[in-house]
Protein backbone atom coordinates (compact mmCIF):
# COMPACT_ATOMS: atom_id res chain seq x y z
CA UNK A 1 0.00 0.00 0.00
CA UNK A 2 1.30 3.45 -0.91
CA UNK A 3 2.37 5.89 1.78
CA UNK A 4 -0.32 8.60 2.12
CA UNK A 5 0.57 11.87 0.44
CA UNK A 6 -1.19 13.80 3.19
CA UNK A 7 -2.23 12.55 6.63
CA UNK A 8 -4.34 14.54 9.08
CA UNK A 9 -4.50 12.88 12.46
CA UNK A 10 -6.81 13.86 15.36
CA UNK A 11 -6.55 17.54 14.42
CA UNK A 12 -8.02 19.97 16.95
CA UNK A 13 -8.17 23.73 16.49
CA UNK A 14 -9.19 26.22 19.18
CA UNK A 15 -9.79 29.92 18.52
CA UNK A 16 -9.02 32.20 21.43
CA UNK A 17 -11.60 34.98 21.55
CA UNK A 18 -12.17 37.83 23.95
CA UNK A 19 -15.26 36.01 25.19
CA UNK A 20 -13.50 32.68 25.60
CA UNK A 21 -12.30 29.74 23.53
CA UNK A 22 -14.15 28.19 20.59
CA UNK A 23 -13.18 24.72 19.40
CA UNK A 24 -13.45 24.76 15.61
CA UNK A 25 -12.16 21.24 14.88
CA UNK A 26 -12.84 18.24 17.09
CA UNK A 27 -10.36 15.53 16.17
CA UNK A 28 -10.39 15.61 12.35
CA UNK A 29 -8.73 12.50 10.92
CA UNK A 30 -8.21 11.56 7.26
CA UNK A 31 -5.57 10.90 4.61
CA UNK A 32 -5.35 10.23 0.90
CA UNK A 33 -3.05 8.45 -1.46
CA UNK A 34 -0.80 9.94 -4.14
CA UNK A 35 -2.66 10.50 -7.38
CA UNK A 36 -6.08 10.94 -5.79
CA UNK A 37 -8.38 13.94 -5.56
CA UNK A 38 -10.20 14.48 -2.27
CA UNK A 39 -12.94 17.03 -1.60
CA UNK A 40 -13.72 18.68 1.72
CA UNK A 41 -17.43 19.53 1.60
CA UNK A 42 -19.61 21.20 4.21
CA UNK A 43 -21.65 24.25 5.10
CA UNK A 44 -20.14 27.55 6.24
CA UNK A 45 -18.73 27.02 9.71
CA UNK A 46 -18.37 23.26 9.26
CA UNK A 47 -14.57 23.38 9.65
CA UNK A 48 -13.49 22.67 6.08
CA UNK A 49 -11.74 26.03 5.62
CA UNK A 50 -10.07 25.77 9.03
CA UNK A 51 -8.77 22.33 8.05
CA UNK A 52 -7.37 23.71 4.79
CA UNK A 53 -5.83 26.69 6.58
CA UNK A 54 -4.17 24.33 9.06
CA UNK A 55 -2.61 22.34 6.22
CA UNK A 56 -1.28 25.52 4.63
CA UNK A 57 -0.17 27.12 7.90
CA UNK A 58 -2.42 30.13 7.41
CA UNK A 59 -4.25 30.26 10.75
CA UNK A 60 -3.93 33.62 12.54
CA UNK A 61 -1.60 32.83 15.41
CA UNK A 62 -1.86 33.40 18.34
CA UNK A 63 -5.64 33.77 17.91
CA UNK A 64 -5.81 30.12 16.88
CA UNK A 65 -3.96 27.15 18.32
CA UNK A 66 -3.65 23.41 17.72
CA UNK A 67 -3.97 21.74 21.12
CA UNK A 68 -3.85 18.29 19.52
CA UNK A 69 -3.24 16.31 16.38
CA UNK A 70 -0.73 16.22 13.57
CA UNK A 71 -0.45 16.91 9.84
CA UNK A 72 2.06 14.91 7.79
CA UNK A 73 2.95 15.65 4.18
CA UNK A 74 5.06 12.90 2.59
CA UNK A 75 5.96 11.86 6.12
CA UNK A 76 7.09 15.35 7.24
CA UNK A 77 5.36 16.96 10.20
CA UNK A 78 3.78 20.32 9.36
CA UNK A 79 2.31 21.35 12.70
CA UNK A 80 4.98 22.94 14.82
CA UNK A 81 7.52 22.83 12.01
CA UNK A 82 10.08 25.59 11.74
CA UNK A 83 9.73 28.26 9.06
CA UNK A 84 12.35 26.65 6.80
CA UNK A 85 10.41 23.37 6.75
CA UNK A 86 7.15 25.17 6.10
CA UNK A 87 8.63 27.00 3.11
CA UNK A 88 10.09 23.77 1.76
CA UNK A 89 7.01 21.61 2.22
CA UNK A 90 4.19 24.05 1.69
CA UNK A 91 5.84 26.55 -0.62
CA UNK A 92 7.55 24.09 -2.90
CA UNK A 93 5.29 21.05 -2.91
CA UNK A 94 1.76 22.28 -2.10
CA UNK A 95 0.16 24.72 -4.53
CA UNK A 96 -2.80 26.93 -3.57
CA UNK A 97 -5.53 28.32 -5.80
CA UNK A 98 -7.84 30.88 -4.23
CA UNK A 99 -11.37 31.76 -5.34
CA UNK A 100 -10.38 34.88 -7.28
CA UNK A 101 -7.28 33.32 -8.88
CA UNK A 102 -4.89 36.09 -7.73
CA UNK A 103 -3.21 36.43 -11.13
CA UNK A 104 -0.44 38.97 -11.68
CA UNK A 105 -2.25 41.89 -13.35
CA UNK A 106 0.86 43.18 -15.18
CA UNK A 107 1.56 39.83 -16.87
CA UNK A 108 -0.30 38.38 -19.80
CA UNK A 109 -1.80 34.91 -19.50
CA UNK A 110 1.35 33.36 -20.99
CA UNK A 111 3.52 35.11 -18.41
CA UNK A 112 1.25 34.10 -15.55
CA UNK A 113 1.34 30.45 -16.58
CA UNK A 114 5.12 30.47 -17.09
CA UNK A 115 5.75 32.11 -13.67
CA UNK A 116 7.32 29.52 -11.34
CA UNK A 117 7.73 26.85 -14.03
CA UNK A 118 11.09 25.41 -14.94
CA UNK A 119 12.60 27.40 -17.88
CA UNK A 120 12.68 24.37 -20.17
CA UNK A 121 9.31 22.90 -19.18
CA UNK A 122 6.96 22.28 -22.12
CA UNK A 123 3.56 23.67 -21.10
CA UNK A 124 1.80 23.03 -24.41
CA UNK A 125 -0.17 20.02 -23.18
CA UNK A 126 -1.31 21.77 -20.01
CA UNK A 127 -2.39 24.88 -21.93
CA UNK A 128 -4.34 22.79 -24.44
CA UNK A 129 -6.00 20.66 -21.74
CA UNK A 130 -7.33 23.80 -20.04
CA UNK A 131 -8.28 25.37 -23.41
CA UNK A 132 -6.11 28.46 -22.90
CA UNK A 133 -4.30 28.57 -26.27
CA UNK A 134 -6.35 31.49 -27.60
CA UNK A 135 -5.98 33.50 -24.35
CA UNK A 136 -2.19 33.66 -24.02
CA UNK A 137 -1.88 37.30 -25.13
CA UNK A 138 -4.66 38.60 -22.91
CA UNK A 139 -4.22 40.34 -19.56
CA UNK A 140 -6.11 39.12 -16.45
CA UNK A 141 -8.48 42.11 -16.66
CA UNK A 142 -9.68 40.76 -20.00
CA UNK A 143 -10.64 37.33 -18.67
CA UNK A 144 -13.94 35.92 -17.44
CA UNK A 145 -14.19 34.32 -13.98
CA UNK A 146 -13.94 30.85 -15.47
CA UNK A 147 -10.93 31.75 -17.61
CA UNK A 148 -9.22 33.30 -14.59
CA UNK A 149 -9.62 30.11 -12.58
CA UNK A 150 -8.23 27.99 -15.41
CA UNK A 151 -5.19 30.26 -15.80
CA UNK A 152 -4.60 30.14 -12.04
CA UNK A 153 -4.76 26.35 -12.13
CA UNK A 154 -2.37 26.23 -15.10
CA UNK A 155 0.11 28.51 -13.32
CA UNK A 156 0.02 26.34 -10.21
CA UNK A 157 0.34 23.04 -12.08
CA UNK A 158 3.18 24.41 -14.24
CA UNK A 159 5.31 24.66 -11.08
CA UNK A 160 4.83 20.90 -10.58
CA UNK A 161 3.66 20.74 -6.97
CA UNK A 162 3.01 17.34 -5.41
CA UNK A 163 -0.44 18.52 -4.35
CA UNK A 164 -2.70 21.48 -5.02
CA UNK A 165 -5.40 22.89 -2.77
CA UNK A 166 -8.35 24.54 -4.53
CA UNK A 167 -10.60 26.85 -2.50
CA UNK A 168 -14.15 26.92 -3.96
CA UNK A 169 -12.74 26.71 -7.51
CA UNK A 170 -16.12 27.12 -9.25
CA UNK A 171 -17.94 29.44 -6.85
CA UNK A 172 -17.65 32.49 -9.11
CA UNK A 173 -18.88 30.71 -12.26
CA UNK A 174 -22.43 30.74 -13.55
CA UNK A 175 -24.40 27.51 -14.03
CA UNK A 176 -23.60 27.36 -17.75
CA UNK A 177 -19.85 27.55 -17.23
CA UNK A 178 -19.57 25.22 -14.24
CA UNK A 179 -20.12 21.94 -16.06
CA UNK A 180 -17.43 22.57 -18.69
CA UNK A 181 -15.05 23.98 -16.07
CA UNK A 182 -15.42 20.79 -14.01
CA UNK A 183 -14.47 18.69 -17.04
CA UNK A 184 -11.38 20.80 -17.79
CA UNK A 185 -10.20 20.94 -14.17
CA UNK A 186 -10.69 17.19 -13.73
CA UNK A 187 -8.68 16.49 -16.91
CA UNK A 188 -5.85 18.81 -15.85
CA UNK A 189 -5.62 17.29 -12.37
CA UNK A 190 -5.59 13.75 -13.78
CA UNK A 191 -2.81 14.53 -16.25
CA UNK A 192 -0.52 16.76 -14.21
CA UNK A 193 -0.79 16.19 -10.48
CA UNK A 194 -0.04 13.69 -7.73
CA UNK A 195 -2.93 14.81 -5.56
CA UNK A 196 -5.52 17.55 -5.03
CA UNK A 197 -7.61 18.75 -2.10
CA UNK A 198 -10.75 20.68 -3.08
CA UNK A 199 -12.61 22.80 -0.52
CA UNK A 200 -16.24 23.43 -1.46
CA UNK A 201 -19.74 23.84 -0.11
CA UNK A 202 -21.22 22.42 -3.33
CA UNK A 203 -21.63 18.62 -3.33
CA UNK A 204 -22.01 18.62 -7.13
CA UNK A 205 -18.50 20.05 -7.51
CA UNK A 206 -17.16 17.63 -4.89
CA UNK A 207 -18.70 14.56 -6.46
CA UNK A 208 -17.76 15.54 -10.00
CA UNK A 209 -14.10 16.24 -9.24
CA UNK A 210 -13.12 13.92 -6.39
CA UNK A 211 -12.62 10.19 -5.97
CA UNK A 212 -13.15 10.53 -2.21
CA UNK A 213 -15.23 13.05 -0.27
CA UNK A 214 -14.76 14.23 3.31
CA UNK A 215 -18.07 15.51 4.72
CA UNK A 216 -17.63 17.97 7.57
CA UNK A 217 -20.28 19.14 10.02
CA UNK A 218 -19.71 21.28 13.11
CA UNK A 219 -15.98 20.59 13.21
CA UNK A 220 -16.36 16.82 12.84
CA UNK A 221 -15.99 14.44 9.90
CA UNK A 222 -19.34 12.69 9.56
CA UNK A 223 -18.48 10.69 6.43
CA UNK A 224 -15.39 9.91 4.34
CA UNK A 225 -16.12 7.73 1.35
CA UNK A 226 -16.54 7.58 -2.40
CA UNK A 227 -19.24 9.80 -3.96
CA UNK A 228 -21.26 6.71 -4.90
CA UNK A 229 -21.21 5.36 -1.32
CA UNK A 230 -22.24 8.72 0.13
CA UNK A 231 -25.07 9.08 -2.37
CA UNK A 232 -26.34 5.56 -1.75
CA UNK A 233 -26.11 5.68 2.04
CA UNK A 234 -25.59 9.10 3.68
CA UNK A 235 -24.62 8.95 7.34
CA UNK A 236 -26.30 12.14 8.54
CA UNK A 237 -29.50 14.09 7.96
CA UNK A 238 -27.60 16.99 6.40
CA UNK A 239 -25.96 14.73 3.83
CA UNK A 240 -29.25 12.97 3.10
CA UNK A 241 -30.87 16.33 2.52
CA UNK A 242 -28.08 17.27 0.10
CA UNK A 243 -28.62 14.03 -1.80
CA UNK A 244 -32.34 14.70 -2.18
CA UNK A 245 -33.37 11.89 0.15
CA UNK A 246 -36.75 11.77 1.88
CA UNK A 247 -36.44 12.88 5.49
CA UNK A 248 -39.15 12.58 8.14
CA UNK A 249 -39.22 13.36 11.83
CA UNK A 250 -40.79 10.92 14.24
CA UNK A 251 -40.64 9.05 17.52
CA UNK A 252 -39.04 5.63 17.63
CA UNK A 253 -40.97 2.83 19.28
CA UNK A 254 -39.28 -0.55 19.04
CA UNK A 255 -39.14 -1.47 15.37
CA UNK A 256 -41.27 1.45 14.17
CA UNK A 257 -41.18 5.21 13.87
CA UNK A 258 -44.39 7.20 14.26
CA UNK A 259 -44.56 10.56 12.46
CA UNK A 260 -46.42 13.59 13.88
CA UNK A 261 -49.54 12.76 11.79
CA UNK A 262 -49.62 9.21 13.15
CA UNK A 263 -48.13 7.42 10.12
CA UNK A 264 -46.11 4.38 11.13
CA UNK A 265 -42.85 3.53 9.32
CA UNK A 266 -41.48 0.06 9.96
CA UNK A 267 -37.72 -0.39 10.31
CA UNK A 268 -35.45 -3.34 10.96
CA UNK A 269 -35.10 -2.18 14.57
CA UNK A 270 -33.95 0.86 16.53
CA UNK A 271 -31.04 1.23 18.92
CA UNK A 272 -33.20 3.31 21.25
CA UNK A 273 -36.59 4.95 21.47
CA UNK A 274 -37.11 8.70 21.28
CA UNK A 275 -36.97 11.38 18.62
CA UNK A 276 -35.35 10.30 15.37
CA UNK A 277 -35.00 11.28 11.73
CA UNK A 278 -36.04 8.75 9.10
CA UNK A 279 -34.08 8.84 5.82
CA UNK A 280 -35.28 7.03 2.68
CA UNK A 281 -33.53 7.01 -0.69
CA UNK A 282 -36.02 8.00 -3.43
CA UNK A 283 -34.58 5.16 -5.52
CA UNK A 284 -35.79 2.72 -2.84
CA UNK A 285 -39.42 3.87 -3.13
CA UNK A 286 -41.49 1.51 -5.29
CA UNK A 287 -44.79 2.41 -6.99
CA UNK A 288 -47.67 0.07 -7.84
CA UNK A 289 -51.00 0.75 -9.60
CA UNK A 290 -52.77 -1.66 -7.21
CA UNK A 291 -52.24 -2.57 -3.58
CA UNK A 292 -49.22 -4.91 -3.43
CA UNK A 293 -49.80 -8.57 -2.69
CA UNK A 294 -49.22 -9.38 0.95
CA UNK A 295 -49.83 -5.76 2.01
CA UNK A 296 -46.30 -4.89 3.21
CA UNK A 297 -46.40 -2.71 6.32
CA UNK A 298 -44.64 0.22 4.65
CA UNK A 299 -47.37 0.64 2.06
CA UNK A 300 -49.46 3.76 1.58
CA UNK A 301 -52.01 4.97 -0.98
CA UNK A 302 -50.80 8.35 -2.27
CA UNK A 303 -51.56 10.85 -5.02
CA UNK A 304 -49.11 12.11 -7.63
CA UNK A 305 -48.32 15.81 -7.25
CA UNK A 306 -45.95 16.00 -10.20
CA UNK A 307 -43.35 14.20 -12.31
CA UNK A 308 -39.97 15.70 -13.21
CA UNK A 309 -37.84 14.03 -15.85
CA UNK A 310 -34.07 14.07 -15.17
CA UNK A 311 -32.42 12.21 -18.02
CA UNK A 312 -33.62 8.63 -17.81
CA UNK A 313 -34.98 9.10 -14.28
CA UNK A 314 -38.43 10.35 -13.33
CA UNK A 315 -38.69 11.96 -9.90
CA UNK A 316 -42.28 11.51 -8.75
CA UNK A 317 -43.63 13.81 -6.02
CA UNK A 318 -46.36 12.18 -3.95
CA UNK A 319 -48.71 13.27 -1.18
CA UNK A 320 -50.62 11.13 1.28
CA UNK A 321 -49.85 9.69 4.71
CA UNK A 322 -46.27 10.69 3.81
CA UNK A 323 -45.23 13.41 1.37
CA UNK A 324 -42.52 11.42 -0.37
CA UNK A 325 -40.38 11.36 -3.51
CA UNK A 326 -39.78 8.30 -5.68
CA UNK A 327 -37.11 7.96 -8.38
CA UNK A 328 -38.12 5.49 -11.09
CA UNK A 329 -37.15 5.07 -14.73
CA UNK A 330 -38.87 7.32 -17.25
CA UNK A 331 -40.10 4.15 -18.97
CA UNK A 332 -41.74 2.91 -15.77
CA UNK A 333 -43.38 6.31 -15.25
CA UNK A 334 -44.85 6.15 -18.74
CA UNK A 335 -46.15 2.61 -18.19
CA UNK A 336 -47.83 3.65 -14.93
CA UNK A 337 -49.46 6.62 -16.69
CA UNK A 338 -48.54 9.02 -13.91
CA UNK A 339 -50.25 12.40 -14.00
CA UNK A 340 -51.14 14.96 -11.37
CA UNK A 341 -53.83 13.44 -9.15
CA UNK A 342 -53.14 9.81 -10.13
CA UNK A 343 -53.61 7.46 -7.16
CA UNK A 344 -50.70 5.07 -6.70
CA UNK A 345 -49.51 2.66 -4.02
CA UNK A 346 -46.14 3.48 -2.45
CA UNK A 347 -44.00 0.87 -0.71
CA UNK A 348 -40.63 0.93 1.05
CA UNK A 349 -38.80 -2.10 2.43
CA UNK A 350 -37.94 -1.94 6.12
CA UNK A 351 -34.30 -2.59 5.21
CA UNK A 352 -34.28 0.64 3.16
CA UNK A 353 -35.37 2.80 6.12
CA UNK A 354 -32.35 4.50 7.68
CA UNK A 355 -32.50 6.11 11.10
CA UNK A 356 -30.55 8.97 12.70
CA UNK A 357 -31.19 9.11 16.41
CA UNK A 358 -30.14 12.74 16.88
CA UNK A 359 -31.55 14.61 13.87
CA UNK A 360 -29.47 17.60 12.91
CA UNK A 361 -28.49 18.38 16.49
CA UNK A 362 -31.67 20.40 16.88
Amino acid sequence: MNEPLLSVRDLRVVFKMATGEIEALHGVDFDFEPGSTVALVGESGSGKSVTAASILGLLPYPQASHPGGSILFEGEELLGADEKTLRSVRGGRIGMIFQDGLLFPHLKVAGNIRFGAAPDKDLTGLIETLELSNLLERYPSELSAGQTQRVALARTLAAEPKMVLLDEPLASLDVTGRSRARELIAAALAENLSGALIVTHDPVDAFALAQRVVVMENGHITQFDSPAAIQSRPQSRWVADLMGWNIFRGVGRGASVVTPNGTEITTTGLESDGEVAVMINPASVALFPERPVGSPRNSWLCQVRGVQLLGGVARVSLSGPLNIYADITSGAAAELGLNEGTEIWVTVKATEVHIESQPGGE
